[in-house]
């Protein structure tokens, strides 16, 4: 699989592809992560935040991969862990001048976007199987009626009423979950 496929596989959700990309790229995040202090644990968290990151990266308007995949992904994974250590110890942290050229102004923003797509996806897991069916073809912006036949609903009409649903029991969720309300104004 080309490098460049992965940018591809994290937009569609093709899961494979991302399985994957993380057979092939994580012992390297892990071991980066290991060298500076961080566990296992803190390596799969880095990496899933990393995959919300580029996704979310690359929907942005004028996004362009101007390295390799592999390089890109690895700068947004040392981002996001050096956030996380400022975050932890709320000092001052010194970049040594190698690693300058990976620094990133917008890891807070991005460390926050992350956040809130951890709280997203957690309620998105707390629906049933048929609500997150729905809404992941929802958010694919697949037409309503190719959804409704896909899902085999009676009708468009039915379809549009049940994702109304699923998207109000999310909200709800997502606004009650305790973080919210200092996600909400961060």
């Amino acid at each position: 699989m080309k490098e460049i496929d992965y940018l591809s596989a994290i937009l569609s959700g093709d899961r494979t592809a991302i399985n994957h990309m993380y057979v092939k790229l994580f012992p390297m995040i892990r071991r980066q992560l290991r060298d500076q202090s961080g566990s296992e644990d803190d390596a799969k968290d880095v990496f899933q935040d990393a995959v919300i990151v580029v996704y979310e990266k690359a929907q942005k308007p004028g996004f362009e991969l101007t390295s390799k995949f592999s390089t890109f992904f690895f700068g947004v994974c040392q981002n996001l862990w050096r956030s996380r250590q400022q975050k932890k110890s709320a000092a001052e942290v010194a970049i040594p001048e190698q690693a300058k050229y990976i620094v990133d102004e917008s890891a807070e923003v991005d460390l926050l976007q992350v956040e809130r797509g951890h709280l997203f996806y957690s309620a998105l897991r707390q629906l049933g199987e048929d609500c997150q069916k729905l809404l992941e073809l929802f958010f694919q912006k697949r037409p309503m009626d190719e959804i409704a036949r896909e899902l085999g609903f009676t009708s468009e009409s039915h379809a549009r009423v049940r994702k109304s649903r699923c998207k109000d029991r999310l909200i709800e969720l997502i606004k009650t979950d305790p973080s919210f309300p200092e996600l909400q104004t961060a």
